[in-house]
């Protein structure tokens, strides 16, 4: 009869978790319909990824729908140049395997830009994530094969994976068309093959050091940011296994992520003067080395965490942890078992998350809420730490009680329902840019107006912030603020109606106001729309 129940309950499980993932796929098909924009970073993944004769700004000259077009889709007869890809990252700031996954996708759909082309390559990436997540949580959470220690992996398994999926954070993570989500499913895998070892005592070639090898080669290629989370949890692996006196298992572990380390480097070489000669690594060393920003980075951080994922809750939080530890030491049932409930399949993923967070603080970008990415990684791991301090600590304070799962899972399930509702009801969802659906409609609309667009000399490129604009104009001229010549062009000197894009810029009016004296037809000035570092005026 054990039996058939505990299958029962497995098959009950697998249910659950099924439903969980359909119904969180279909929020971000909602939240992904509703995507309007782009940020600039995702425009730059369509171009550094499908790039064909690269943008070029030259005053006073039209350029083509065509011209701008073509370097953001895959060309029919340029489908999988890998070479291309993994040169144009080389170029840039960051290792190509995300790029080549994404360059993948465009070109079984070559001549398409369109939002869901990296949408989907982030949804494909979500579900991997999902699953890794489970199991890992799982994996930590039943600590033995008893009946009841498998409920418990079971709900923290799909209380994790419910709080995790609907944040409003993870939501936008899928929404941001870049490399991100890819390194959660990394760092994921490179937690779960670590817990699957060290509670299967299973340190063999081909089940664990090999594929550890292969997720540092991958996870490397990826993002960066792997290694330093790869790097604390090696770290406090290897101690676990000195305690254990399993030195010849420290030595074959050290040798296979050397191996899938210097493996990376090799294949990507430009990967070291990204680290410690670009501009971004150098700015990270800087500030890492900043003892006095540390609080003040530390705070940002956590209060993004506290915002996007737990909706103000976080302190609420650790306060009930605070309060089932006083309770748990004061009615001395907690002292015998404290080392059991709290081993090393939860400290070795705390440690890790920990050290990551901290670096992570210290070095990446200040950018509002979109630095949520930098640490997204981690936020599921955070949650599962905070949901297994609760259990285990209740737990160890009504001891026998045989129905303690049911109240408690209820409770939890409870609060992450009406925390991420929440927090989805309040808009705290990014990278969707809606604002934007009534400028792309106004654009549409009046697509055969004549189109100038006056940028400023000293940030050329930054005209590529509007392609997904540019690209509905049959052709734009283009036009530098520095250069006050007037503009000499007949479609542009006998138009009615004129758009123009004005770069901000302390000449931007004074670019109008040429446009008004050199055109008799035109007496009005409207602002339609203004866009980062871009304002769009409407002359008529």
């Amino acid at each position: 009869m054990k039996v058939f129940l505990n299958q029962r309950e497995r098959l009950f499980f697998g249910l659950a978790m099924g439903i969980l993932l359909m119904g969180q796929l279909a929020v971000l098909f909602y939240y992904g319909d509703r995507k309007a924009g782009f940020h600039e970073d995702e425009l730059y993944t369509y171009y550094s990824t499908n790039k064909t004769a690269g943008l070029f700004v030259d005053d006073r000259q039209w350029v083509e729908r065509e011209e701008i077009r073509n370097d953001f889709v895959v060309l029919p007869g340029e489908r999988f140049r890998f070479s291309v890809v993994k040169q144009m990252q080389s170029w840039d700031v960051h290792p190509p395997l995300y790029y080549y996954i994404f360059h993948t996708v465009c070109s079984l759909f070559p001549g398409v830009f369109g939002k869901w082309l990296g949408i989907g390559v982030n949804m494909i990436a979500y579900v991997v994530s999902f699953v890794l997540l489970s199991w890992g949580v799982y994996t930590a959470a039943e600590r033995d094969s008893g009946e009841a220690s498998q409920r418990r992996g079971m709900i923290l398994s799909f209380l994790t994976c419910f709080g995790w999926g609907f944040s409003a954070a993870v939501i936008s993570g899928v929404m941001f068309i870049r490399m991100y989500q890819w390194l959660t499913l990394f760092v994921l895998l490179c937690m779960d093959l670590h817990l699957r070892a060290v509670k299967k005592q299973d340190f063999r070639i081909r089940s664990f050091l090999l594929p550890v090898g292969i997720t540092v080669f991958l996870g490397f290629l990826t993002q960066y940011y792997y290694i330093i989370f790869h790097f604390f949890l090696g770290t406090g692996f290897c101690l676990w296994l000195l305690r254990n006196r399993k030195i010849r298992e420290i030595f074959a572990y050290g040798v296979f992520c050397g191996l899938g380390f210097l493996g990376a480097v090799c294949y990507y070489p430009a990967s070291l003067a990204h680290i410690f000669r670009g501009y971004r690594g150098t700015e990270a060393v800087s500030e890492f080395g900043d003892v006095s920003n540390t609080w003040d980075r530390l705070r940002f951080f956590a209060g993004l965490f506290d915002d996007f994922v737990m909706n103000h809750t976080l302190s609420a939080w650790l306060l009930v942890i605070c309060l089932l530890g006083v309770t748990a030491g004061y009615l001395r049932k907690w002292k015998s078992a404290k080392s059991e409930r709290f081993g090393v399949l939860f400290w070795l993923p705390a440690f890790a998350c920990g050290g990551y967070f901290f670096v992570i603080s210290k070095t990446a970008l200040l950018l509002g809420e979109t630095s949520n990415r930098y640490q997204l990684p981690v936020y599921g791991i955070l949650l599962f730490l905070l949901l297994y301090a609760v259990w285990m600590l209740w737990e160890g304070i009504a001891g026998s009680w045989k129905i303690k799962w049911m109240p408690v899972g209820a409770a939890l399930l409870l609060v992450l329902a009406v925390t991420n509702s929440l927090a989805l009801k309040n808009g705290k969802v990014f990278f969707l840019y809606e604002e934007e659906r009534e400028v792309m409609e106004f654009v549409r609309e009046h697509a055969e107006t004549p189109v100038v667009v006056f940028y400023n000399e000293a940030s050329p490129d930054n005209v590529w912030r509007l392609s997904d604009e540019l690209m509905e104009y049959p052709r734009v001229y283009l036009a530098s603020q520095g250069n006050e010549e007037p503009v000499r062009d007949e479609s542009i000197e006998g138009s009615e109606s004129l758009l123009v894009y004005v770069a901000d810029h302390k000449d931007q009016e004074k670019c109008i106001e040429r446009l008004l004296e050199e055109n008799e037809r035109l007496s009005s000035d409207t602002v339609v729309a203004r866009k980062g570092l871009w304002t769009l005026h409407e002359l008529n």
